[in-house]
């Protein structure tokens, strides 16, 4: 019960903190007359965030931003594994395409959008190629450390036990690398939302990226404040489903623990 009062206290106070923040801009539009192209009032905002559910403009964009980051982000995290885990087994590999991989890394992923455009036209095509770019530096780059902060002891015992390579793969490799590459996930799964944004504004046919150039365009900003708003539920509902992912397989993992102890 003391556990679960402190959690509805968080609750209470984080929502307090969200209606002082709602009340001051509300104030502030009101009392300096600020023109609603500049800044609308969040009465406003929740008008036209309901209108544009209503009549599936929201549903719309927002399906077709979230049906590109969950492929990008999927096939971003599959290659960034199994590259990770390659370059992992070879320090002389790594050695040799590491620098070319930092390279591409190094590149503002903005400026390759007119090119992939080019290549691909408009629509899924460039999106899709931002997003795995986006994605896999961080998978790959976390597997490898992942893959190699195994303590030595580990693989000794596999080794005393008779163990396989691939028992000791999946035995100890994965389980104990696990921690690194779900929390080169998370970032990962950051930069997908952010690259399925920008690459919407500049070659999106549809998507939230679209709309937020569309509304910018008649200086609508209830649809301009709007479409951020949902952009950013959008963000935080894929952040949660990657922490939801590590909780049930990290069950085991002593970070898990000082999580549910915080929370009590």
């Amino acid at each position: 019960m003391k556990g679960l009062g402190k959690k509805l206290s968080i609750y209470a106070m984080s929502f307090l903190v969200l209606v002082g923040i709602l009340l001051i801009w509300h104030l502030y539009v009101t009392i300096w007359n600020v023109p609603e192209y500049l800044l609308p009032g969040p009465i406003g905002v929740a008008e036209q965030f309901v209108a544009m559910v209503k009549d599936g403009t929201l549903l719309y964009h927002a399906g077709v931003t979230s049906a590109g980051i969950a492929a990008g982000f999927a096939i971003g995290s599959v290659l960034g594994f199994f590259c990770g885990y390659l370059l992992s087994k070879s320090r002389a590999m790594e050695n040799a395409l590491y620098p070319y991989i930092m390279v591409i890394q190094a590149t503002p992923k903005v400026s390759l959008i007119p090119l992939f455009v080019i290549w691909f036209g408009l629509g899924m095509g460039p999106k899709l190629l931002l997003i795995v770019l986006s994605v896999f530096f961080p998978v790959m780059a976390n597997t490898i450390t992942g893959f190699r902060s195994t303590p030595r002891d580990y693989y000794d015992l596999m080794t005393i036990l008779g163990a396989s390579s691939r028992q000791t793969l999946y035995k100890v490799k994965v389980p104990l690398s696990l921690p690194i590459i779900m929390a080169g996930l998370k970032i990962a799964m950051v930069q997908a939302v952010i690259g399925a944004i920008v690459a919407e504004w500049v070659s999106g046919k549809d998507g939230l990226g679209y709309l937020l150039v569309y509304g910018s365009t008649l200086y609508n900003s209830r649809m301009l404040i709007a479409s951020i708003l949902a952009t950013t539920v959008l963000g935080v509902v894929f952040y949660m489903v990657i922490d939801f992912i590590e909780a049930k397989v990290l069950f085991w993992h002593e970070s898990q623990n000082i999580v549910k102890e915080g929370a009590l």
